[in-house]
C-alpha cells in the first residue's frame, strides 16, 4: 500500500503541485471556517437556552399567557385609548380649523402701483434687449467671422461691450435686477 501511494505521487507532475497546495490550502480554511461556526452555534445555543427542533418532547399541558385575560388591565388600556383618541380627534380639528383658516386668507397680496410699473418695465427691457440681440446679430455676423480669428476671448468680449454698449447695458440692468428681485425681495418679505 505505501508502495502504491508513493508510485502514485511520483505520477503527478511537477507543474500540479502548486495548484494541488491551493487547493488544500482553501480545503483547510474552509473545513476551519465550519469547525469555528458549529462551535460558535453551539455555544450561541446553550447561551440561548435554546434546544434542538428534534430535541423537544410534546406537552399537552402548556397553555400561552394570553388566554388568561386580566380584565381590569384591559379596561385601564381601554380608557387610555379612548382618551388618546379624544386627544388625536381634537388635535385633527384644531388643524382643520387653522387649514381653512389659511385657505380662506389670500395668498398675495395684490400688486401696488410700483411692482405694476416695475413688472411692465422688465418686460419692455427684455422686449427691447431682444430686439437688440436680434438685430446685432444679423448685421455683425461677417465682422464677428473676423473677429474670432484675429482676437482672444477677452478681446471678443471687450470689443462687443464697446460695439454695444445699451444692449449690454440694458442685459446687466435686467440681471441685477431679477437677482436683487429673487434674493433680497423675498429675504425681506420672510424676515
Amino acid at each position: 500500500m505505501e508502495q502504491t501511494l508513493q508510485e502514485t505521487l511520483q505520477q503527478i507532475p511537477p507543474e500540479a503541485w502548486p495548484i494541488i497546495e491551493i487547493l488544500f490550502n482553501v480545503t483547510m480554511a474552509a473545513a476551519g471556517i465550519w469547525l469555528a461556526l458549529t462551535v460558535f452555534v453551539i455555544w450561541r445555543r446553550h447561551a440561548s437556552n435554546l434546544t434542538p427542533v428534534n430535541a423537544t418532547s410534546k406537552n399537552n399541558k402548556a397553555q400561552p399567557d394570553f388566554l388568561k385575560v386580566d380584565q381590569k388591565a384591559r379596561a385601564e388600556a381601554i380608557k387610555r385609548g379612548d382618551l388618546h383618541e379624544r386627544a388625536l380627534d381634537r388635535r385633527d380639528a384644531e388643524e382643520a380649523r387653522a387649514e381653512v383658516k389659511a385657505n380662506s386668507a389670500p395668498r398675495r397680496e395684490p400688486l401696488t402701483f410700483a411692482q405694476r410699473i416695475a413688472g411692465l418695465v422688465t418686460f419692455v427691457m427684455s422686449v427691447f434687449t431682444l430686439f437688440s440681440i436680434v438685430t446685432t446679430s444679423i448685421f455683425t455676423v461677417s465682422r464677428m467671422g473676423d473677429m474670432v480669428g484675429e482676437m482672444s476671448a477677452v478681446d471678443r468680449m471687450v470689443s462687443i461691450v464697446m460695439a454695444h454698449p445699451i444692449p449690454v447695458a440694458v442685459c446687466v440692468l435686467i440681471i441685477f435686477a431679477r437677482v436683487y428681485t429673487q434674493f433680497f425681495m423675498t429675504a425681506k418679505k420672510e424676515g
